[in-house]
């Protein structure tokens, strides 16, 4: 039994033993040799007019090398395990100081870009916010703009104004800056965020800008479309040489051409207003729509029920309903020019008759029916 316990021993001091010499290497080589070279570059950085967020760092130099000496003691009373713990906080400090010295350095990198870089991009917007002024003063002359188009541009150019004496002031700095880079990066970076959020508003000003001009001249090809169609519609009605025009369709022909009339009002005016235009627009364009749809369904309705009439003549001789089917049809078409209702009232009447006929007679017009031809 004392023998195993000697062995036993004997083992764990072999351990410790081979335990030492990498740990003690550590201690007193590598990390003392890494704590040297990022003092010898944090002083390069200093020389180099480098300021650091961290106010302490050469305190934190100071507890490193104290915290080297105390960990001897570890491995002088073979606390191996502490030794080995407290290399371990040393190396992460150690790579902490690493990485504030190296944000610095990529940061100082950024920097360097962004000064040479936001000048030539602030300039670029300066002449932007010229040129939409020079656009809200022509079309001034011609449209009733809102009053926020051109505040909107006066404040932009405040604005730049603004941040040009910002960008002025780092740049003026550089040659002894006063501040870490990091903080210039976040600065300046936020500074580029913001200009990029103008130069967005300098697009969106000159698109609606741009959209003026394009609304009024899509306005003016619509009226002149719109006056032509009515007169196209007005012939393909009167080719029809039907026994009267229904008042839905009159009034829809009145109503598509005086909102016409009132678009070209409208645009001949000396200051136009667009929106106006645009609101007029639409609605004569959704009045040609209907009166468009309504002349067809006219159209359709009373040649169908022309062809229905003459259809029934093969059945009036001996059917009575059909007979007085005929004559209600007949009176509705040729005096109250209510075609579709005289549509019904015959089609219903052949149904019975001769159920199909009508969807016959319908799918035959739809076949041949002819267009307007606008």
């Amino acid at each position: 039994m004392i023998l195993d316990n000697a062995e036993n021993h004997i083992l764990a001091l072999t351990h410790i033993v081979d335990r030492i010499p990498a740990i003690a290497a550590t201690l007193s080589k590598e990390l003392p040799d890494q704590l040297e070279d990022l003092e010898d570059g944090y002083r390069k950085l200093l020389d180099a007019n480098y300021h650091f967020v961290e106010t302490d760092i050469e305190a934190r130099f100071h507890l490193l090398y104290e915290a080297f000496k105390k960990n001897q003691e570890n491995i002088r009373q073979l606390e191996l395990d502490n030794a080995e713990y407290e290399n371990g906080q040393a190396q992460e400090e150690i790579n902490a100081l690493y990485d504030i010295f190296t944000r610095e350095i990529a940061a100082q990198k950024v920097v360097e870009n962004l000064l040479a870089t936001l000048p030539t991009y602030l300039q670029h917007m300066k002449e932007n916010n010229t040129l939409l002024g020079e656009d809200i003063a022509r079309l001034s002359k011609t449209y009733l703009l809102p009053e926020t188009a051109a505040s909107h541009v006066r404040r932009i150019q405040t604005e730049l104004e603004s941040f040009e004496a910002a960008i002025v002031e780092v740049t003026s700095n550089q040659e002894e800056p006063t501040q870490a880079y990091s903080i210039l990066e976040e600065n300046l970076e936020d500074l580029q965020t913001q200009l990029k959020d103008i130069e967005d508003e300098q697009i969106s000003v000159s698109e609606r800008l741009t959209q003026i001009e394009k609304d009024d001249i899509n306005a003016r090809q619509k009226a002149n479309v719109y006056v032509n169609r009515l007169h196209t519609i007005k012939r393909y009605m009167e080719k029809r040489n039907l026994p009267g025009i229904p008042q839905t369709f009159l009034k829809l022909f009145f109503t598509a051409s005086n909102n016409t009339e009132d678009l070209m009002v409208e645009l001949e005016q000396k200051m136009i207003n667009i929106e106006s235009v645009t609101r007029v627009l639409e609605i004569a364009t959704n009045d040609m729509e209907a009166l468009e749809t309504e002349t067809y369904n006219i159209v359709q309705y009373a040649t169908l029920t022309e062809q229905l009439l003459q259809y029934s003549n093969r059945y009036r001789s001996f059917d009575e309903r059909i007979q007085e089917a005929f004559n209600e049809a007949l009176d509705i078409f040729e005096k109250e020019f209510d075609y579709h209702a005289s549509f019904d009232k015959i089609s219903q009447a052949l149904e019975v008759a001769e159920p199909g006929v009508t969807n016959r007679f319908v799918t035959s017009y739809e076949k041949t029916r002819e267009t307007i031809r606008f």
